[in-house]
């Protein structure tokens, strides 16, 4: 900082000083510079953090129309998409199919395996159930407004409720 920089004081532990100082000495710089670092990000904030999850690539096809996987029946998935020890999803069944499309929606590589997998019409039914990532979600409602925008409460799923 040049001469010029106000001077400001703050109150620190001498033991804390001393080991601020000795791991800085060591890391080649300044126990000053390293406050002005942690200063300048926590001014910043946290939406200034960048993470994995900012930088994963969503696919959304053209159309709806596009998604012509099966209605009902038993889907496998690639291990690619799930490395789990049953790889194998029930369509008909809402909770399974919803489990393959957010694996699908969230992870898939190509337009043509998620058009395998995904069924259009059973998309549209489970949209508000499915759990996604924000990033993922906003993607596909700006691409396809007639997906259902209301989304069920997942903050007490029916399981955690007692039975009368």
């Amino acid at each position: 900082m040049s001469a010029g920089t106000t001077r400001h004081t703050i109150r620190i532990d001498d033991d804390l000083w001393e080991q601020a100082h000795a791991k800085a000495a060591r890391e080649g710089t300044t126990v000053s510079e390293r406050v002005r670092e942690g200063l300048r990000n926590y001014v910043d904030g946290p939406e200034a953090r960048h993470t994995i999850a900012d930088s994963l690539v969503y696919l959304v096809p053209e159309a709806l129309e596009d998604l012509k996987g099966p209605a009902s029946g038993i889907v496998e998935l690639p291990i690619h998409l799930d490395w789990g020890p049953d790889r194998r999803y029930d369509v008909a069944d809402d909770g399974s199919c919803a489990v393959l499309y957010q694996l699908t929606l969230q992870n898939s590589g190509s337009l043509d395996e998620m058009a395998g997998i995904v069924n259009a019409g059973r998309l549209v039914g489970l949209w508000p159930s499915m759990r996604l990532p924000d990033r993922c979600r906003q993607a596909w409602e700006m691409a396809f407004p007639q997906l259902p925008k209301n989304r069920e409460s997942k903050d007490h799923p029916s399981w955690t409720t007692l039975n009368a």
